[in-house]
């Protein structure tokens, strides 16, 4: 023998399942969240560590990068091989204040930075 209260659950619920939809109610009646918070810290943006840069509008380091990313093309992607371009790149921007100035040597170029000084003849 079925329950008319069995029935009457059955015959309302819509086509579909049980779901349909229709938002869910919690246990005091109000819409449950489907997203579970766990903690109530919000996240705090930070800038980068080395800071923000310009973007390269008007292409004036643009013959740079495209001697670079040739070379990378050219060596099957190894970096190492287009270190020299990298740092002309990377000198451009500073050159033309589109990256904060830096030493070259704390950019990873400091063994390139020696090679440079020991090729220059010395005048005496």
């Amino acid at each position: 023998m079925r329950s008319a209260l069995g029935a009457a659950s059955r015959r309302a619920a819509p086509p579909g399942g049980a779901g349909g939809g229709a938002a869910r109610l919690g246990p005091c009646g109000g819409a449950m969240s489907t997203a579970m918070n766990f903690s109530t810290k919000s996240f705090k943006a930070r800038p980068p560590d080395k800071g923000a840069f310009p973007l390269d509008h008007f292409g004036e380091c643009s013959t740079f990068k495209e001697r670079f990313m040739e070379c990378l093309r050219d060596s099957g992607y190894e970096s190492g091989a287009c270190r020299q371009r990298a740092m002309a790149y990377l000198q451009c921007r500073m050159d033309r204040q589109l990256m904060a100035n830096e030493p070259l040597e704390k950019l990873g170029f400091k063994d390139m930075m020696d090679e440079k000084s020991e090729a220059k003849p010395e005048n005496l």
